[in-house]
């Protein structure tokens, strides 16, 4: 049974090792350790610890390898460090000691110590040799991550081969992210998107690589200008790496999201992500991550400060060799100059940032930073052609958004480009982009059977292909082109940045500021206005409960906290959209008590009790709580 168990870790079966293990009646120090590494691939990472721990205290201390890779998940640097200077590796078996020494390596990197983990590597690839060729292929997907950090995209290219050559499933699903992270980083988007959908096909294998998955897809939306497509993407990191407990990739998507924000302009938006993002920092290097975005974020509003932190993030990506980052900072630091007014200084960060590019071969993809430097792109476009620094220009990419486009489905439907109204001719031309944000992708049968469900499918599929048609010819760069592989649809950004008014609205109720509750546009009721599709009318409902759950537990907090009048006013919003919901009405009253006393409190109670009389025909028992509660008040 033991020979079985290590066999599923091998073979990357995480699930049946789980099962394998619970049927050991006297697990050895051998089983916990194996059984927390198939705990942790399948992200019950709590598990996976207490079993690593236990096979540690009964004599397995190569577990301590695969504990300081649980610890590192969880972003505990130094615990996960202190691990493995416990273990002399030239006492382990190869095995143990090319993973002991590739974990250490990692650890180093993710600390922006480069250039350490990159001869920790081949330390580790000394030892790997010697072992399986499953040990061989996790090395070197950690030597071809170091090597692309370093610009090296041809070492890296060779190594990621032999690891996917190698790997087991597991193991092949963060083989493919890494192919999408080198790929998108050198422009070859096609790459990058077919690798990403293979480790998506996989990700069965490995549910602790979806947070990364996702982020991975942020990435690569970002660097064509899709943001909105970025934004979900990332969004649905955050959501993920928060709750599997992976602090890294959360850090990192929300400065994807800080990134975006940025670049367009929302100021609510980037100090919520930068916010969180300050409370995730747990290296030096995310520390300078941090610093990069911070600057870029001061230098949009002018603020010389952004400077520091720039010039602070530099610093540490040049000493600790990370030459991709090199290059990102340097941009934004012409940007920054040529804001402040420093034209010869911003030529000089212009000068040093063709060097870096040039050092790291010319070849990595600058249109996705460049997108949001405006001032940069107009330094460069004086250039003359024969001129060093346009080699920063690259090949053409893809256009850099222009069109500012708003999806309006909070009311009267409607598309705004760059604020003005298109006229649409179409009645549910608007209803058709929505259902197919809200799917992300759909085949025919079901946009035809929820949105068309009264009409023909001859004539809702011509209807279908006529929005397509009128999208292109209307605005330009946004269209839902047609997938033949997945048989799917979906809406493509190309030169535009879409918001959609109900997506701004939950990102507001998700944001770290629960004053936005008092402001948001809360008017789901009139989600598609005058639609009466079956698919509308649930979303309107879904919506309700949503925003309603979200009012309630926002109205916790304050009345917790004594803001008892913002707590009357939200209540008044929400009792709008959900008459009905008791709760609300108990919030309502029991906050009139403390902002106008209790003979206001009671006089909104009788209302209260008459509505849920006349609509429902008794009376909540909550609410006869209340009164009794208010009678015995004075």
């Amino acid at each position: 049974m033991a020979q079985a168990l290590l066999k599923a870790v091998m073979a990357g079966e995480y699930r049946q090792g789980v099962q394998l293990f619970e049927a050991l009646k006297r697990p050895g120090a051998h089983d916990f350790r194996w059984g927390g590494v198939c705990h942790l691939h399948l992200s019950d990472v709590l598990k996976a610890r207490r079993l690593l721990l236990t096979a540690v205290a009964k004599g397995d201390q190569a577990a301590r390898v695969d504990l300081a890779t649980c610890l590192r998940f969880e972003g505990e640097f130094a615990a996960a460090r202190a691990q493995l200077d416990a273990l002399d590796v030239n006492q382990m078996a190869a095995r143990d000691a090319a993973l002991a020494l590739r974990e250490a390596a990692i650890l180093e990197q993710q600390c922006g110590e480069v250039a350490r983990a990159a001869a920790l590597l081949d330390e580790a690839w000394s030892h790997a040799v010697g072992a399986s060729p499953l040990v061989q292929s996790a090395v070197a997907q950690s030597i071809a991550l170091v090597a692309a950090h370093q610009g090296n995209d041809m070492k890296a290219g060779a190594y990621l081969q032999f690891a996917e050559e190698h790997a087991n499933a597991m193991r092949r699903v963060y083989v493919l992210l890494a192919r999408a992270a080198s790929a998108t980083h050198l422009g070859k988007f096609g790459d990058a998107e077919q690798a990403l959908n293979a480790a998506g096909k996989h990700g069965t294998s490995c549910p602790l690589a979806a947070a990364l998955l996702s982020y991975r897809w942020g990435m690569w939306s970002y660097a064509q200008g899709q943001s909105q497509q970025a934004r979900e993407a990332f969004g649905r990191a955050i959501r993920l790496a928060h709750g599997q407990q992976q602090p890294e990739t959360e850090f990192y998507a929300q400065l994807g999201l800080t990134a975006i924000a940025t670049a367009v302009g929302d100021e609510v938006a980037e100090r919520s992500s930068l916010a969180r993002a300050k409370a995730l920092v747990k290296t030096p290097r995310s520390q300078a991550y941090l610093d990069w975005r911070l600057g870029a974020a001061l230098v949009r509003h002018a603020d010389p400060h952004g400077l520091e932190r720039l010039d602070a993030a530099l610093g540490y990506f040049q000493a600790s060799g990370c030459a991709r980052e090199v290059v990102w900072v340097l941009l934004h630091l012409t940007e920054a100059h040529a804001l402040l007014d420093s034209p010869t200084a911003a030529r000089e960060a212009l000068r040093e940032a063709a060097d870096a590019h040039v050092m790291l071969g010319g070849q990595q993809h600058l249109t996705a930073q460049l997108s949001g430097l405006a001032r940069t792109r107009q330094l460069l476009d004086t250039l003359a052609a024969h001129e060093y620094e346009r080699v920063l220009c690259g090949p053409p990419g893809p256009t850099i958004p222009v069109a500012e486009v708003t999806l309006v489905t909070l009311g009267s439907p409607a598309i705004l480009v760059n604020g003005q109204r298109v006229r649409l001719q179409m009645k549910k031309f608007v209803e058709v982009l929505a259902f197919l944000l809200q799917q992300k992708e759909t085949t025919l049968g079901t946009l035809q059977t929820e949105v068309f469900s009264d009409v023909p499918p001859v004539r809702s599929k011509n209807y279908i292909h006529q929005v397509r048609h009128e999208l292109k010819r209307l605005v330009p760069g946004l269209s839902v082109p047609y997938d033949t592989t997945t048989q799917t649809y979906r809406v493509h950004c190309g030169g535009v940045h879409l918001t959609w008014d109900w997506q701004q609205a939950q990102d507001a109720l998700l944001s770290s500021e629960r004053d936005v509750m008092l402001t948001a546009n809360l008017n789901v009721r009139n989600f598609l206005q005058d639609s009466d599709s079956e698919w509308v009318e649930t979303e309107r409902e879904r919506m309700s409960r949503w925003i309603v759950r979200v009012g309630l537990e926002t109205m916790d907090a304050w009345y917790s906290a004594g803001d008892y009048a913002k707590c009357v006013k939200l209540a008044q919003r929400l009792i709008e959209i959900d008459p009905l919901d008791e709760w609300l009405h108990d919030f309502l009253i029991r906050a009139t008590a403390q902002v106008s006393g209790v003979s206001a409190a009671r006089a909104i109670y009788w209302e209260s009790r008459t509505l849920f009389a006349r609509e429902l025909g008794h009376i909540p028992p909550l609410l006869d709580t209340l009164a009794q509660q208010l009678q015995q008040s004075h």
